[in-house]
C-alpha cells in the first residue's frame, strides 16, 4: 500500500518532458518495424502497376482486365479484414501480424508463376484475403500506445510508408525488371515479384519475436513506466469516460458497427483520399509512359516526382494538424487543393515535368486527407467496439482500391485519354471535403489538451 501511494504522488508530480520521452522512446522501439512492415505491405499490392509494362505483352490482356486484376485485391482484403482484426483482438498483434506478413508474402512471390488473366485474378484475390486487417491492426495497436494528440503524426509516419514504397520502391522495381529480365529464363517481372516478396516473409518472422500485445505486458518498460504510461491513456481518455464497452470480439461489436452512421461517414473520408492515392500507384508508370518514356527504369525514377510531393503532404499536414489539434479543415483545405490540382493536370497541355509536378500537387492534397483521415477513427470510435469499428472503416475505405483503378481504365478506355479518370477522382474529392465540412461533428475533429 505504501508503494502504491509513493508511485501515486511520484506520477502526480511526473513532468511533461518525462513524458514527453516516455512517448519518444515507444515511437523508437514499436514504429520502425510498423513502418518497414508497411512499405512492403504497400509495395506488394502496387508494384503490379510496374509490372504491367512487361506482364501485359507476356500474358496478353486488356487494361480493363489489368484494372479488374489490379482492383481485385480489394475484395479480398475487404471480406476479411473484419475477421483478421476481431483475431488480434482475441490472440494479440504479434501472432496477428506475422500471420498476415508471411501468408501475403508467400502468395505476392507466387505471382511470378502466372501464365493467364484469370491465374492473376486469383493470386490477387488471394493477396488481399491474406493481408486483410494488416492496417487496421496496426492502426489499434498504435491506440494501445499513444494518446490522440500524437496519433496525428504517428498515423502520418506510418501511412508515409505508402509514399516511400514508389519512391524507393518504383525505382527498385524498375531496375530488378530492366536488369534482371530474361536472367535463368524468367522476365523482369517475375523476378520482380520474387525478390520483393521475400523480406516480409523474413520481417513477420522478426515481428513474432519482438513485437509485444499490449504495453502492460512488455518486458523492455519499467514497472514505473508502465505506470506513467497507463496515466497518460487514462489522461487522456479522460476521467469521464465511462462508456461501457461491448466485446470488441463478440458479433454484437460488428453487428453494432454496421448499424453506427459515424462509420460511414468516416470511412468516406478515407475513401476519398485513397482513390487519390491508389489511382496513381496502378495507373502513373503507364501515364509517364503515354507521355514518350518508353524505358521502364526511367518511368520509375520520373514518377518519383509527384509521390516526393505527395510525402511532403502526408507529413506537413500531419504535423500541423497535431500542432493545432485541427482535423476539419486540415482535411478539406488539402482535399479541395489536391481536386484543383487533379483538375488542372486534366487540362494541362505543356512540358512533362510540369505536368508531373502539378500531379505532384494533387497528391500533395489527398495524401494530407489520408493522414487526417486516418487520426480520427481511434478517437471517434475509443469506448464503442473500436476494434471492429477500425476495420470496417477501414474495409470500407480500402473498396477505393477497386474503384479508383476501374473508373480510370473505364474513362481510359472510353474517352481514349486519362482527363476524364482525372476529373472522375477530383469529384470523389470534393464531395468528401462537403462531407467533412457539414456532417462531422465538432468534437471528433478537435482534440482537447488533456
Amino acid at each position: 500500500m505504501d508503494h502504491q501511494l509513493t508511485s501515486s504522488i511520484a506520477l502526480a508530480n511526473v513532468s511533461e518532458l518525462e513524458k514527453q520521452q516516455l512517448l519518444k522512446k515507444l515511437l523508437w522501439k514499436i514504429l520502425p518495424i510498423l513502418f518497414i512492415a508497411y512499405f512492403f505491405s504497400f509495395l506488394d499490392r502496387v508494384n503490379i502497376g510496374y509490372a504491367k509494362l512487361q506482364m501485359q505483352e507476356a500474358i496478353g490482356f486488356t487494361d480493363s482486365q489489368y484494372a479488374l486484376a489490379a482492383g481485385i485485391f480489394f475484395i479480398g482484403y475487404a471480406f476479411f479484414e473484419i475477421p483478421s482484426n476481431i483475431l488480434m483482438d482475441k490472440i494479440g498483434a504479434r501472432k496477428t501480424l506475422a500471420r498476415i506478413m508471411i501468408l501475403w508474402g508467400v502468395a505476392s512471390a507466387s505471382t511470378m508463376f502466372v501464365s493467364s488473366a484469370t491465374q492473376l485474378y486469383f493470386l490477387r484475390l488471394l493477396l488481399g484475403i491474406f493481408e486483410a486487417g494488416f492496417f487496421p491492426g496496426v492502426i489499434l495497436y498504435l491506440s494501445f500506445w499513444f494518446p490522440s494528440y500524437m496519433r496525428g503524426r504517428v498515423t502520418s509516419i506510418l501511412i508515409l510508408a505508402t509514399l516511400t514504397a514508389p519512391i524507393i520502391g518504383g525505382p527498385i522495381s524498375g531496375l530488378i525488371m530492366t536488369h534482371m529480365d530474361g536472367h535463368n529464363g524468367l522476365g523482369g517481372w517475375q523476378w520482380m515479384f520474387l525478390l520483393e516478396a521475400l523480406p516480409i516473409i523474413l520481417i513477420g518472422l522478426v515481428c513474432l519475436f519482438y513485437l509485444t500485445d499490449k504495453p502492460e505486458k512488455s518486458r523492455w518498460l519499467t514497472q514505473e513506466e508502465r505506470l506513467l504510461h497507463k496515466k497518460i491513456m487514462d489522461d487522456d481518455r479522460g476521467p469521464h469516460d465511462t462508456t461501457k464497452q461491448v466485446s470488441n470480439h463478440s458479433s454484437a461489436a460488428v453487428l453494432s458497427c454496421l448499424k453506427d452512421y459515424r462509420v460511414y461517414l468516416l470511412a468516406s473520408l478515407a475513401f476519398a483520399a485513397y482513390c487519390g492515392s491508389y489511382g496513381f500507384n496502378f495507373w502513373l508508370p503507364t501515364m509517364i509512359k503515354e507521355m514518350g518514356i518508353t524505358d521502364i527504369a526511367h518511368i520509375s525514377f520520373y514518377a518519383v516526382i509527384p509521390f516526393s510531393l505527395a510525402a511532403v503532404g502526408m507529413i506537413t499536414v500531419g504535423r500541423s494538424s497535431d500542432k493545432r489539434r485541427e482535423r476539419r479543415w486540415h482535411y478539406t483545405l488539402s482535399m479541395l487543393f489536391g481536386a484543383a490540382m487533379m483538375c488542372l493536370a486534366a487540362f494541362w497541355t505543356g512540358d512533362m515535368i510540369t505536368r508531373l509536378i502539378i500531379l505532384g500537387l494533387a497528391g500533395f492534397g489527398f495524401s494530407g486527407g489520408v493522414v487526417v483521415a486516418w487520426s480520427l477513427p481511434a478517437a471517434y470510435l475509443e469506448g464503442k467496439t473500436t476494434a471492429a469499428g477500425i476495420a470496417m472503416v477501414s474495409t470500407l475505405a480500402t473498396m477505393s482500391g477497386l474503384f479508383a483503378p476501374w473508373i480510370i481504365g473505364v474513362m481510359r478506355e472510353i474517352t481514349g485519354t486519362n482527363e476524364a479518370a482525372l476529373l472522375s477522382i477530383a469529384a470523389v474529392m470534393v464531395l468528401a471535403a462537403l462531407i467533412m465540412v457539414f456532417l462531422i461533428p465538432a468534437k471528433a475533429v478537435y482534440v482537447s489538451d488533456k
